[in-house]
């Protein structure tokens, strides 16, 4: 789980285990709590920002009631931190667990993934889609005048005649292609562009596009509202699960960093998904709020 968001999940997860767990495991929570605030200072500085909420809650409450409280507000700032400025700026988007289909005027067909905005511009010399949040998969109408580009803050992924997908994140955008090729851009060193092919993916930041990488089974499962894992950490599985639920799906740190998971959850039914993961893992799904779900 990497990004803002992610990091205000798992600093929530922190400060919930802490308060919630008995003398003989607290000291090791501690200890790996400390050593996470240590890898990055937003670490530290987000998980004293919850902690700092929590403190401020009525202290004579019983615990478990003050983790009710706490989870309803940490709901709230989450709200608050994820209002749709961006949405209300695009041209298009996509809620929480929501997929779209768009057919642009030349005949091209662009897939919103879940919470996904677009601000588009389609004119005489150029056909240009600016990412403004979450992933896209387009496919491109052959248009020989006219370039086809998907546009993030790092850069640009521009179509030789394709279909692609774009994933905006926090510090970098992901480019996949499923057909033909794409010319990807960055924004503040174009001198560096480079072209994936048909099965490859890379990395695009301000500075740099990565070496290109053969894509992993299942890089396209979205689109037929499957997900698809490979023996994948189980925290990785949970933040693609809470793209398409709405609220928190927060992982308590106590849970062994060697859980994984292979298999495929559906993306369109997040409780069906949820209860796969209870029967193939050992783990624990427990509801505090209609829209706050704790696993540990």
């Amino acid at each position: 789980m990497s990004g803002t968001n992610g990091i205000r999940d798992r600093a929530a997860g922190w400060v919930v285990a802490l308060h919630e767990a008995g003398e003989a495991e607290r000291a090791e929570l501690e200890r790996r709590c400390q050593a996470w605030q240590a890898e990055d200072e937003r670490h530290r500085r987000v998980f004293h920002e919850m902690r700092t909420l929590w403190d401020g809650l009525m202290p004579e409450r019983p615990r478990r009631a003050r983790a009710g409280v706490l989870v309803v507000w940490l709901l709230i700032g989450l709200i608050a931190w994820q209002l749709p400025w961006t949405l209300w700026r695009g041209d298009a988007h996509t809620g929480t667990g929501e997929r779209r289909v768009l057919v642009l005027d030349d005949g091209s067909r662009l897939t919103l993934d879940a919470d996904s905005a677009v601000r588009l511009t389609l004119n005489a010399d150029l056909r240009r889609v600016r990412l403004l949040r979450g992933r896209l998969f387009v496919k491109v109408a052959p248009d020989a005048n006219r370039p086809f580009q998907v546009v993030t803050r790092h850069g640009t992924a521009e179509a030789l005649g394709t279909e692609y997908s774009v994933t905006l994140e926090d510090e970098h955008t992901r480019v996949a292609v499923r057909e033909s090729s794409v010319r990807v851009i960055p924004a503040a060193k174009p001198a560096a562009a480079r072209v994936l092919h048909a099965g490859e993916g890379a990395t695009l930041t301000r500075q740099r596009t990565d070496t290109p990488a053969a894509l992993t089974p299942g890089r396209f499962d979205w689109l037929d509202g499957r997900l698809v894992f490979n023996d994948a950490p189980l925290e990785d599985v949970l933040a693609r699960l809470s793209r398409h639920r709405p609220g928190w799906l927060l992982a308590s740190p106590a849970l062994p960093s060697e859980l994984r998971f292979t298999g495929v959850l559906p993306a369109d039914d997040s409780e069906r998904a949820l209860a796969v993961l209870a029967d193939a893992l050992p783990v624990r799904v427990r509801r505090l709020t209609p829209y706050v779900v704790w696993v540990d």
